[in-house]
């Protein structure tokens, strides 16, 4: 009875995270300068002929999104506004479901699920999550400058999103097999072998990047670096362990093979094949640190500390975790990754102003925001009779709460 009720609350806040995606895509859709406008009025419409497919290929090679927005509008013929709400809508549903998956299995682990309302409020409060506002910060626009790890605004990166989480803890539990045969996985039965998760993470992978590339582009350096920094050490202890980490390491690269190739093809089609908006001359190029977001932020390292503020809060809570525990450090090397890169790249001539090359650091931020809500979680159930615990867990609390509320104004101002 209590999983009954758990379903029926789970859909209740699923409708009301569907409806605040619905509105507020359509309230993007009428500005036009939105990267709504861009990808439904002009990429979307290259799909719909096989003449022009292959330029619609080049300009959005990460096609996931408007593939189901295509779907929608020329075989089920919804109109094409509705349709490309309801694609959006199709993914945030989906990240949704991730994360009160994993909020389930890391409740449980701590010693009490959360009741179905618990779970699902702070699911949908996790979706729609966003930097605190304050209008000084930035040059005019309401997040400019300030990033957020969750990008209403641009389709193709939410559409990425509940693959991201999926991959970040097929990882997690894959790690801990195999650095311990007798592991049993926290969000997968691992003790059976490794064989299925392999395969299912080199699936979740290649679709998140198809979705956009840009998770990958910082996931799969920081799983690399770490896996190679233990390969390393294991090796220079010269047993047997450092010849099974080999394996492990190996089989590991093997997962992300399909998402290099795909970003390999992704990238020629873009800069090479001339599918960078058009702009043959467009090259990745190594900027000056921080010049890009330069162009958009008066106070860089405030505008990073407005957008990370609950992220670094749970970091100063329990920096232990995110030194030591796999899945904070995975999420904080994942971050740094993706923050070296917003700093140091960019593309040539009049693209550089696109600022493409930030978009790794807010799948970065995506994991930080995941893996901090779920330690606030743990450590309010396991340790709820630490006293001094208490304070630090209850501003913890607060900021997240700030930050889901100024969510909520920046859906309902670009929705009305």
């Amino acid at each position: 009875m209590k999983k009954r009720s758990a379903y029926f609350v789970y859909i209740v806040f699923g409708f009301l995270l569907a409806f605040l995606t619905y509105y507020y895509v359509l309230g993007e859709l009428r500005n036009g300068y939105s990267d709504y406008g861009g990808h439904a009025y002009i990429y979307l419409p290259q799909f719909f002929s096989a003449e022009t497919f292959m330029s619609g290929l080049k300009a959005v090679p990460y096609c996931m999104w408007h593939l189901i927005a295509l779907f929608l509008y020329k075989v089920a013929m919804v109109p094409l506004d509705p349709a490309c709400a309801y694609t959006s809508c199709i993914f945030a549903l989906f990240s949704y479901f991730v994360v009160i998956f994993i909020l389930d299995k890391v409740s449980e682990r701590a010693g009490r699920k959360l009741s179905g309302f618990e779970n699902a409020f702070l699911s949908v409060s996790f979706c729609i999550i966003q930097p605190m506002y304050f209008y000084w910060i930035g040059r005019g626009e309401r997040y400019l400058g300030v990033y957020s790890p969750n990008p209403l605004h641009n389709p193709t990166l939410m559409c990425a999103r509940g693959f991201s989480l999926l991959a970040f803890c097929l990882v997690y539990d894959i790690w801990g097999a195999q650095e311990n045969p007798e592991y049993k996985g926290l969000f997968f039965k691992t003790e059976n072998g490794l064989k299925k998760y392999y395969i299912s993470l080199a699936v979740v992978l290649f679709f998140s990047t198809m979705a956009k590339p840009t998770f990958s582009e910082c996931f799969i350096p920081a799983v690399g670096l770490i896996m190679l920094i233990r390969l390393i050490r294991k090796l220079a202890g010269k047993g047997a362990d450092g010849k099974l980490y080999l394996k492990h390491f190996l089989f590991t690269f093997l997962c992300a093979v399909p998402s290099l190739l795909y970003i390999a093809i992704q990238f020629s089609m873009y800069f090479i094949f001339g599918g960078s908006y058009g702009a043959d001359e467009s090259s990745l190029i190594v900027t000056k640190f921080g010049e890009v977001w330069a162009m958009y932020s008066d106070n860089i390292g405030l505008s990073v500390l407005i957008g990370m503020a609950f992220a670094f809060c749970m970091v100063l809570v329990d920096t232990r975790f995110f030194i030591m525990n796999d899945f904070g450090k995975l999420a904080l090397v994942v971050y740094v990754t993706g923050f070296f890169e917003a700093m140091l790249l960019g593309e040539s001539g009049g693209k550089l102003p696109h600022a493409d090359f930030l978009w790794p650091m807010m799948s970065g931020m995506l994991l930080m925001y995941i893996a901090s809500l779920s330690r606030l979680v743990y450590l309010g159930i396991h340790d709820k009779e630490n006293r001094k615990l208490k304070t630090a867990l209850f501003i913890a609390w607060f900021i997240f709460a700030a930050q889901v509320l100024s969510g909520i104004v920046f859906i309902f101002q670009e929705a009305l």
